[in-house]
């Protein structure tokens, strides 16, 4: 009887009734489980009530005061003649008084405004600071999902394998009835069996590991027999870089402008009105020694024309600090460049060896196929079979992983340049 050559892959439980796992999904739902992501909130949340603090400079004030005093000396008109000295009264040394103060800012010099946009341009940098880290936290991912797609592809080679090894012994044990075959054929088949059995076992646990992980990752219930879709990612074309550090970046640039602007702010002269109105001893008279109530009212001009130099050396440490962050952007580009020059040499390096995968699986099938009928007419024996077709297998395991190994590359390599798999 011949023994029936096989070349194509057996239907495997590993996709029957599963769930499918892609990466954008994978990606997003990642995002948003990510407990740094409700940072976002409580920034916004931080600085509106900020923003609601400096609009109170513009809010009019009121005091309620109150003060008792004793002093060594009082003012006092000394007069010749006797005749106005009893006119004269006295004026004691304690004196009281009780006020309300009333304050109201008519133009802080900008101070308040320059403030806010302060506040705001540190929200961007802030959020976009969080963005940065999701965005390596997804890169993180990306090598985890390649990872159990690796797992996963040995697993089918091995359930391939398995298939072929079984449909084997089923022919050997019918020519086995007709005296055709040795028993010890079949054992050294079943015994490879066992073993593939146990490392598919071993593959399988460090799957459900990875599925457990992304389970948490994703705060999705993944069941067991997920299966990780493979991507099919396309090279990215575009020049320009739109990693989310540069604009982190340019938010932190804006930010220190933003500062610029309130130190330039509180260089300017400011206006205030105010009103005090109470009840003391002395009143405004201050001849009167007895009590009585008085207001007050008028405006204020308050500006600082010298200071030392302290606005023009912090305007200097603002530039510096300003010179600081082009130069982090400068060193960035030029790691990120070597970079995306590493792996479009792996993109090439791989494309490169994947060109023969294809020729030396047919040549291992073929050389196959030859030893499978030296089995049937009993010229080796079952060991030789098996090292052709763990060859065959093996070859046929490479040309899966070198795929996947392009497909990685080529997500990793638009990751560089800022674009995520969609």
């Amino acid at each position: 009887m011949r023994i029936k050559l096989i070349i194509a892959y057996a239907v495997i439980p590993l996709g029957l009734f599963s769930q499918s796992i892609s990466l954008d999904s994978c990606l997003n739902l990642a995002e948003k489980a990510y407990p740094l992501k409700n940072k976002e909130e409580l920034l916004r949340q931080s600085v509106e009530i900020n923003n609601k603090i400096s609009t109170i400079a513009y809010y009019p004030s009121l005091k309620i005061n109150a003060q008792a005093t004793w002093q060594t000396d009082v003012t006092m008109l000394e007069v010749d003649n006797p005749m106005f000295a009893d006119m004269l009264p006295d004026v004691s040394k304690d004196q009281y008084k009780v006020y309300a103060e009333f304050s109201q800012t008519i133009w802080d010099g900008g101070i308040t405004q320059s403030r806010k946009e302060l506040e705001n341009a540190g929200l961007q940098t802030d959020l976009q600071r969080i963005n940065v880290d999701i965005y390596h936290y997804k890169e993180q991912l990306v090598d985890l999902f390649f990872a159990a797609l690796n797992l996963q592809k040995q697993i089918e080679i091995l359930q391939m394998k398995e298939w072929q090894i079984d449909n084997v012994i089923s022919d050997l044990r019918a020519a086995k009835d007709n005296d055709a075959a040795m028993q010890v054929q079949i054992d050294v088949l079943l015994a490879e069996k066992l073993v593939l059995k146990q490392n598919i076992t071993e593959l399988q646990f460090e799957v459900n590991s990875l599925i457990k992980l992304f389970s948490e990752y994703c705060n999705t219930e993944f069941d067991e027999l997920s299966i990780f879709l493979v991507p099919t990612p396309e090279l990215s074309l575009n020049e320009v870089m739109t990693r989310p550090e540069l604009l982190l970046f340019d938010y932190s640039s804006d930010q220190i402008l933003a500062g610029k602007d309130l130190l330039k702010s509180a260089r300017n002269p400011k206006v205030f009105a105010f009103a005090q109105a109470g009840y003391g001893r002395p009143g405004l008279n201050m001849l009167s020694n007895e009590f009585q109530p008085y207001a007050i009212v008028g405006a204020k001009f308050v500006w600082t024309p010298w200071e030392w130099n302290k606005t023009k050396n912090e305007m200097q440490l603002l530039e510096i600090k300003s010179d600081i962050v082009r130069n982090n952007e400068q060193v960035f580009l030029l790691h990120q460049n070597a970079k995306l020059e590493a792996q479009s040499e792996k993109i090439e390096k791989i494309n490169a060896i994947s060109e023969q995968d294809e020729s030396i699986l047919e040549l291992r099938e073929s050389i196959t196929k030859t030893y499978l009928v030296q089995l049937n007419n009993g010229v080796i024996k079952s060991s030789d079979y098996l090292n052709v077709l763990n060859d065959e297998n093996t070859q046929r395991l490479k040309m899966e992983l070198h795929q996947l190994l392009l497909y990685q590359a080529i997500v990793k390599y638009n990751m560089l340049k800022g674009e995520l798999y969609e």
